[in-house]
């Protein structure tokens, strides 16, 4: 099984993206139901939040990049907050509005992508802002689902930082989220 919405994504970025890899690996990194599979599903639900009693600086979802190849995002119509600004690496300036389109699909490049493709992709960040007070009246709820397309475990992304399993590399991305800064 596969996801052939992301897969054919995946399949037109490979050759421009990453012309160093035989045509079809991207797509065939990835298998639904698989003992090493590491796609993920992840339905979100942002509780209504009473604005007034937020300090401006707070985030539904703070500033980020996802760790996968791609991430495909399905928003509710009418739940406005998602802002994409490039990843600062590309000198990119400002926040821009994703909101949700009936029947459309935000995608997202993925830190595991943008190493597989030698950096000529890079992540992109995004957040998730506080509602305004216009879309709090009343106070209502934010729902979206995302699809992260992460290569299967066993899969060898190599590029110019080296060679590592999929499965490597997400264990590693967890293990920063504990690393001890002192």
């Amino acid at each position: 099984p596969e996801c052939a919405a992301g897969n054919r994504l995946l399949s037109l970025l490979e050759p421009v993206a990453c012309p160093h890899l035989p045509a079809g690996t991207l797509a065939g990194a990835h298998t639904l139901w698989a003992e090493d599979g590491q796609c993920t599903l992840r339905l979100l639900h942002y509780p209504p939040v009473d604005v007034s009693s937020v300090p401006e600086d707070y985030w539904r979802a703070g500033p980020h990049t996802d760790w996968c190849n791609l991430t495909l995002l399905f928003q509710r119509p009418g739940n406005a907050g998602l802002e994409c600004a490039a990843n600062p690496r590309a000198g990119g300036a400002g926040w821009l509005k994703v909101d949700p389109v009936e029947g459309g699909i935000a995608v997202n490049i993925g830190d595991m992508l943008s190493r597989w493709s030698n950096d000529s992709l890079l992540s992109n960040l995004h957040r998730v802002r506080m509602p305004t007070p216009e879309e709090a009246r009343p106070p209502r709820p934010r729902y979206s689902m995302a699809f992260f397309m992460q290569a299967d475990k066993h899969v060898l992304i190599e590029s110019r930082h080296g060679a590592i399993t999929a499965g490597d590399y997400i264990l590693g991305r967890i293990r920063s989220n504990f690393d001890k800064k002192g």
